[in-house]
């Protein structure tokens, strides 16, 4: 491996080493994260007793009330009923809608399970808060929950659930929930206020949405999951934002909102509206102390304007479902440019801009048409470095000149010792009469990092490898190989098989370019030091990715092989020295460095 290579892996190394160290979790996070399942049950345990005794203070309190007025007014007696729960289903999604606030209790995913292959639970009962709030005429705060909800519509794809504050038909709220079949994982909800304007306080008359969830461990690998957790919004004519933070985040939002999304690493829960949401938005979230499975608990109160009109109507769309890009960018939430595909990070700039207009749809169209993930993972390889070959042929022509030229430039080296100056003018001369760039050999190396890092971004948030096999791994989207049961530092508790193939394979490839690039002392023994690196670093990363890195690898063994057949040094020679008969232009760039480096050369002998 020669110089400029290992400068172009040393700084992809940094890179990755920073965004891994940015992006890893606080020890304290890992403490949480290793909480035996004991202590979680003791937690469960407190928290449902604890429900269960507010629960019932609230009962006895409510008909202490009652039974003190002694009155017949429908709304109070309405505070004790009988919880009653309706299911909403389709191939896609099953909902749970309780008759206690008409809100949403549980929502299922039908096509998709939990790592464990339990039923897949996006909103969990008991850890899901749905709920309308508003101040009645005499300003009294209210809540949708504290009331019974009737049926005013129920068909096969469709419930209408609504509450009467008074005796009249003609005043209540409804809560309205559709599935539509065309539209996979979209719940239509529609708000209908009716004859209201005499029920709520006149100049205090927002009706708030409170919607919270305390989002369930997915996957195998909690770090990912809790790692990929986050609250996204979008404003109009703005771009998705991201409210992420390792312990706690609050924000208010001053403008008006389109979507907010409960975003785990591969699925997400989003209320959407063109209308209904106005200003001053409240987001929170926070994580769960001393737990196992809670990953993290999001919540959003949402503002719907409503000023005492006789007949008003907000309308939402609901969406629970993967974080499919495809399925993202095509789904209708009766926005213009929601662009919800923008919640699954791709990277910014222009990583982001390689996964979505090079990888995704290539890697979309081989998942299409080949059954085995990793075989096309080892396709889009097979495209992406043969996109990278004039860059691969570029860097290794220079490598061979620069191997043709060592002999002069250790000459020069030995012939003025330590006088940095005097060596790095002669080798710059040498350079030009010989026709070679020192950065030729690099900047191929730096031109091919968007990729490398556009995939390093890619496949731990990819869908299309959730639970699918390959080889020995059972989930393409995790970590292969077994758990040691015990921790090694800076390695991890587990062994990834595809990342150990990775390390040897890099090895070797540095084995073999040392040889031929005859690289010598500290760089080539960084060239070794590396891969070892990536070792701790990949080590719990997506199998998926590693398998891409390992087949990369390979590819490069052929190419460089293929490359090494087809050059002959022997005219890289003639090319040199043809090169040094051509007098040297020299460039404004040239002659300004020159100049800086002569006076530099003058003070220094001033000093002296």
């Amino acid at each position: 491996m020669d110089r400029n290579t290992i400068i172009g892996f040393s700084l992809i190394f940094l890179i990755l080493a920073g965004y891994y160290w940015y992006t890893a979790p606080t020890p304290e996070q890992l403490e949480r994260m290793k909480k035996s399942q004991d202590s979680l049950t003791l937690v469960e345990t407190k928290r449902n007793d604890s429900l269960k005794v507010a629960d019932q203070q609230a009962a006895n309190s409510s008909s202490e009330k009652i039974s003190a007025a002694g009155s017949n007014d429908t709304a109070e007696k309405n505070q004790i009923f009988q919880d009653t729960s309706y299911i909403l289903k389709n191939k896609h999604l099953s909902l749970v809608i309780s008759n206690r606030g008409a809100g949403i209790k549980k929502v299922q995913l039908n096509e998709f399970s939990r790592s464990d292959s339990s039923d897949l639970i996006l909103v969990e009962e008991g850890k899901n808060q749905h709920r309308w709030t508003w101040s009645d005429a005499q300003g009294n705060p209210k809540s949708s929950d504290q009331f019974e909800w009737n049926i005013s519509e129920q068909t096969q794809n469709k419930l209408a659930l609504r509450w009467y504050p008074t005796e009249s038909r003609d005043v209540y709220i409804e809560q309205k929930y559709t599935l539509d079949e065309s539209k996979p994982y979209v719940v239509g909800y529609d708000v209908q206020i009716k004859g209201m304007q005499d029920q709520v306080r006149r100049g205090n008359s927002d009706f708030k949405l409170d919607w919270s969830s305390t989002l369930q461990k997915q996957e195998k690998d909690m770090k990912w999951d809790a790692q990929h957790t986050a609250l996204v919004y979008k404003m109009p004519e703005e771009s998705p934002t991201s409210l992420q933070a390792t312990e706690e985040a609050n924000e208010t939002l001053k403008n008006k909102v389109q979507w907010i999304a409960f975003k785990q690493q591969y699925f997400s829960a989003i209320i959407a509206s063109a209308d209904a949401i106005s200003t001053d938005t409240k987001l929170k979230m926070s994580s769960p102390i001393d737990d196992t499975l809670n990953i993290k608990t999001l919540s959003a109160t949402l503002f719907s304007e409503y000023t005492g009109e006789a007949e008003k109507k907000f309308k939402f769309n609901l969406f629970f479902g993967p974080n499919k890009y495809d399925l993202l960018q095509t789904t209708d939430l009766g926005i213009a440019n929601a662009e919800l595909e923008r919640i699954i990070p791709l990277g910014w700039g222009i990583f982001g801009w390689v996964n979505r207009h090079l990888v995704i749809p290539v890697f979309t169209w081989l998942t299409n048409t080949i059954g085995s993930m990793g075989i096309a993972i080892m396709l889009l390889t097979f495209v992406i470095k043969m996109f990278l070959l004039p860059l691969v042929y570029k860097s290794y022509i220079s490598t061979a000149k620069m191997r043709i030229l060592k002999p002069e430039l250790d000459e020069i080296k030995a012939k003025h010792g330590n006088d940095l100056q005097k060596v790095n003018s002669e080798n710059m001369s040498l350079y030009k009469k010989a026709g070679v760039s020192p950065l030729s050999g690099c900047v191929p190396m730096l031109l091919q990092l968007p990729i490398l890092f556009a995939m390093f971004q890619f496949f731990p948030v990819a869908f299309e490898l959730r639970q699918k096999a390959f080889l020995w791994s059972s989930d393409l989207s995790q970590w292969d190989g077994p758990a040691l049961g015990f921790n090694i530092p800076f390695y991890g508790d587990h062994v990834s098989f595809f990342t150990l193939l990775m390390t040897v394979s890099t090895l070797i490839y540095t084995h073999f370019n040392n040889q031929i690039s005859g690289v010598t002392g500290q760089m080539k023994w960084m060239g070794y030091f590396m891969p070892i690196i990536f070792l701790g670093v990949l080590n719990d990363y997506a199998s998926g990715l590693t398998w891409y890195y390992f087949v990369s690898n390979m590819v490069t063994f052929g190419q460089q092989f293929a490359i090494r057949k087809m050059i002959d040094d022997s005219k890289l020679h003639k090319q040199i020295a043809e090169s040094r008969k051509k007098p040297v232009v020299k460039s404004n760039f040239q002659k300004r460095m020159e100049l800086a480096m002569k006076a530099s050369q003058q003070k220094a002998k001033g000093k002296r």
